[in-house]
């Protein structure tokens, strides 16, 4: 070529490339000038990574696992003909590559291109053109003639050399041109887009991959876990990962590990990544080439963008630094997303929280029913002054009736907890395929109905407390989630991989005998042991005779201003008679036997005929249970036909057959009190 041809064909071909918008067009218009120009079958474009010291092909000749450059580009940079040309700065060239002492002679297929002619020569910025006065390479070009030696001349070299020197200003331009449109694009993308974080990568997809070409993508969050820092998969495209797999290498000698340690960017060829515990794993998913760039959200580390490839050498720095960027975009998209949810969630809490709000109230639960002078009950009393303030986890249990949920609103609000939220949850009046749903909430998707996300009790209940009636109704399948949930305060949703972390504290209640349940197989030991840090049991009616009146005349005052009724006392007779009665029901039952009488009463004091129906319509009740109920049940019904007169004809001592201090001793053993006095 003559020098003025040579300027001829540089300028005809600079004002080409001039024109280009993308780097894949660059790429494009490069080989239609230079391929006729040098008489050569395949003109190639590789960027080079400094720091990787590693070139990743563009054009789709050298990428294709057809091409015969394919092999040559998968080769490592050391030895090869591009690390020659730009360890020597200039453009090298040989007229036949398998004789050549260039690694790619051995990787060339020498039955079908027995001689192969190649020129190459960097794209370089000189030193005089940059402020730290050295040179850089952007990139290189490679001419390939495969059967054909001797192709190129040194006047080939030269005029590719000095192309190389004039078209570095026009790369960068393109370079710079194309990240800013991307970054533009992915960020109308992600602010303007109908986003959830399950679709915000698949979401920029068809950008990310005009840019950079690749196989697999994911979106990486670091998590918390009981024995260290870890990580789980928000979303993957383009290959199957098995989490758990992972696990079987140690955190600190991952790649994540190191992303979590330096906030940087990471370039793995398939030649640098052997310090990485991991990689074997992801080469036999036919991950050879990744890029994986932090996610920083509030200032915070989020996780990394992962973006893989099936080939060696397939990013360079500049792939790195535009992922990068794209990372940045992605950051502020999922700090918004978490604060949308954020809120989201707080919406739906509160909603929640109001409709159990109206559901306590509906319930009308009166904490002054906890009312007697007896011994059992001040006792039972008493331990929930103790435990209320603290955050352990109280079993309360005790016969259908005694109060049990009253005791844990008991609790609650004499707790540090009582200004959040009590969830309560009746285990036995869930059905079965429900009550995981209920307890944990779902996903949306997660079964046939599932048409949204649903926050569950123990999310509402964040901060507060959870009030878990009969839980030993709770089916066997759930009892290991729900151990889980006690000991490290996390779960999953239904069909959902993110653990939620609550602070709550749990009360639980059951008239079941969990003994037998254990015994049965029907409820975990471990459960039943974790539940019952702090236990409480409530004494039957039958245990506290003494407090009947008590209770009797609270009831009175509290149905007679409900229904309006004019009633204020109960006679004499009626009182022994619920003293007498065994209660089978507890407080519970004679709440509605009380109700009953206030209702049908004609003046202003209850009578034993407007006790009609007491016990009735059920089984007749069961007798006391030991010698010692016996005795203490005859004890106080004597008593309260006597009035509580001890001494005398007329006194308990003599109708029962003892002398008064033999009854005192019985009294005292029994834990038999006189109620204290009131008006009848």
């Amino acid at each position: 070529m003559g020098t003025s041809t040579d300027r001829r064909d540089r300028f005809r071909i600079l004002s080409a490339l001039l024109q280009a918008k993308t780097l894949r067009q660059f790429d494009e218009r490069l080989q239609q000038e230079l391929a006729p120009l040098l008489g050569c079958e395949i003109i190639g474009l590789y960027l080079y990574s400094e720091s990787t010291a590693a070139f990743s092909p563009v054009s789709e000749s050298l990428r294709t696992p057809a091409s015969p450059a394919y092999p040559i580009d998968q080769l490592p940079a050391a030895g090869t003909i591009k690390e020659a040309a730009v360890l020597a700065g200039q453009a090298i060239f040989t007229h036949d590559l398998s004789a050549s002492p260039w690694a790619e002679a051995q990787a060339i297929d020498l039955r079908s291109c027995q001689a192969t002619s190649v020129l190459v020569s960097p794209i370089r910025i000189p030193a005089e053109s940059r402020p730290c006065a050295t040179a850089k390479t952007l990139a290189v070009m490679v001419a390939i003639s495969p059967g054909r030696p001797g192709l190129f001349s040194e006047e080939d070299r030269v005029f590719l050399d000095m192309l190389g020197l004039h078209i570095a200003p026009v790369l960068t331009a393109v370079l710079a041109a194309e990240e800013r449109d991307t970054l533009v694009a992915i960020n109308s993308q992600v602010v303007l887009g109908t986003m959830t974080l399950d679709n915000l990568l698949s979401s920029i997809q068809p950008i990310l991959r005009e840019v950079i070409p690749h196989d697999t993508t994911g979106l990486v969050r670091f998590i918390g876990a009981p024995h260290g820092p870890w990580f789980e998969i928000v979303s993957c495209e383009g290959v199957a990962v098995d989490q758990e797999a992972l696990r079987q290498f140690p955190f600190e000698r991952m790649a994540p590990a190191e992303i979590l340690a330096t906030g940087k960017p990471l370039l793995l060829t398939g030649y640098n990544q052997e310090r990485f515990a991991e990689h074997t794993y992801f080469e036999s998913l036919g991950v050879f080439s990744a890029m994986l760039c932090p996610l920083l959200v509030r200032g915070t580390p989020y996780g990394f963008l992962a973006i893989g490839s099936r080939r060696r050498n397939a990013f360079s720095e500049r792939d790195l630094a535009l992922a990068e960027q794209i990372g940045f975009h992605l950051s502020h998209a999922i700090a918004n997303l978490s604060a949308y949810d954020q809120i989201r969630q707080l919406k739906d809490q509160l909603e929640q929280e109001n409709v159990y709000l109206r559901e306590e109230m509906g319930a009308s639960l009166d904490l002054k029913s906890l009312i007697g002078n007896s011994a059992a009950l001040q006792k039972s009393l008493k331990a929930i002054e103790q435990v209320a303030p603290t955050d352990s986890t109280v079993l309360i249990t005790g016969e259908t009736g005694t109060g049990k949920e009253l005791v844990a609103q008991a609790i609650y609000r004499l707790s540090p907890r009582q200004h959040k939220a009590l969830i309560t949850v009746n285990c036995a009046a869930l059905p079965p395929t429900l009550i995981e749903s209920e307890l944990f909430g779902h996903e949306r998707g997660a079964f046939t109905n599932a048409t949204s996300r649903k926050l569950g009790r123990f999310e509402l209940a964040h901060g507060g407390t959870i009030f878990l009636d009969e839980v030993g109704e709770l089916p066997i399948d759930l009892q290991m989630k729900l151990l889980r949930v006690l000991e490290a305060q996390e779960f999953n949703r239904v069909g959902g991989s993110h653990t939620i972390r609550v602070d709550v504290r749990v009360l639980a209640a059951t008239n079941v005998d969990l003994d037998q349940a254990i015994k049965r197989g029907s409820f975990r030991a471990d459960l039943f042991y974790r539940l019952n840090v702090f236990p409480l049991r409530l004494p039957t009616l039958r245990e506290r005779r003494e407090d009947i009146p008590l209770l009797a005349r609270h009831f009175v005052k509290k149905y007679g201003l409900r229904h309006r009724k004019p009633v204020t006392r109960i006679h004499g007779a009626a009182l022994n008679a619920l003293s007498a009665y065994d209660w089978p029901g507890n407080v519970r039952e004679l709440e509605h036997v009380i109700e009953r009488a206030v209702i049908v009463s004609q003046g202003s004091t209850i009578t034993v005929n407007e006790l009609d129906g007491l016990g009735r319509g059920q089984d007749p009740s069961p007798g006391p249970r030991t010698l010692a109920e016996a005795e203490r049940a005859h004890i106080v019904e004597t008593l309260s036909r006597t009035n509580w007169i001890l001494a005398g004809k007329q006194g308990a001592a003599e109708k029962l057959g003892l002398k008064r201090s033999t009854l005192q001793h019985r009294m005292k053993k029994l834990d038999i009190s006189r109620p204290p006095r009131q008006a009848s």
